[in-house]
């Protein structure tokens, strides 16, 4: 069994929508993503269960099937929460989104970790970048440039997407970067740069990737 699947066996006892999500309170939830991070060429790709993503695998059976291989987290929002009442679902005690749970865990992780932040929007990745590093400044927080070949390696990444499409093409260019885990945050970054200039740059051409990983 690899990372992924040692978290679901031994936190997700809850499902949501047919699918196996960590059912922890914050502090046990965070522990737990810490160590998936740690776990060096065992890599793991995060994601929140929420309306966007519900609403998706319901009519993509091939998306269906990649969240199934995700770490998911419960989402909340009203819309969410009218979701799960409408198909009878139990909602998870405790919820998360990209937007509480990502700071969260930069600052729950006391050691210095390589960050990742990785999105075709390259003026918006740098200003998450400089949010971030002002946020957490014990971890050295870096763009991951898609347009290049990427030899770095990073303890943790983020990806920065407004639509699934863009999340596809990144986790394709990222398939072949060494990380311990990935964190598909969707568009739940916005609140940190909202209202601030953001520095307008070439839009990246994100290559063809190379053959995927499993």
């Amino acid at each position: 069994m690899n990372a992924s699947g040692d978290f679901l066996a031994s936190a997700s006892p809850r499902t949501l929508f047919g699918l196996r999500v960590c059912d922890l309170g914050w502090n046990a939830t965070l522990g737990l993503v810490e160590s998936l991070i740690a776990l060096r060429g065992n890599r793991s790709t995060l994601g929140f269960l929420d309306e966007r993503t519900t609403l998706r695998q319901m009519i993509d059976p091939a998306y269906r099937s990649q969240l199934g291989r995700r770490v998911l987290l419960p989402g909340g929002g009203r819309a969410f929460s009218l979701l799960t009442k409408a198909r009878h679902e139990k909602p998870a005690p405790v919820r998360f989104s990209a937007t509480t749970f990502v700071p969260a865990l930069l600052s729950f992780m006391e050691k210095s970790h390589r960050i990742g932040i990785a999105g075709e929007d390259t003026g918006r990745i740098e200003a998450l970048r400089e949010h971030f590093a002002r946020h957490a400044p014990w971890h050295d927080v870096a763009v991951v440039a898609l347009d290049q070949d990427i030899s770095q390696r990073f303890d943790l990444i983020l990806v920065d997407a407004a639509s699934l499409a863009q999340e596809r093409r990144i986790e394709r260019r990222l398939a072949l970067v060494r990380t311990g885990l990935v964190v598909m945050t969707g568009a739940g970054l916005s609140t940190f740069i909202e209202g601030k200039s953001v520095r307008v740059v070439p839009k990246a051409d994100v290559p063809s990737p190379q053959p995927s990983f499993a």
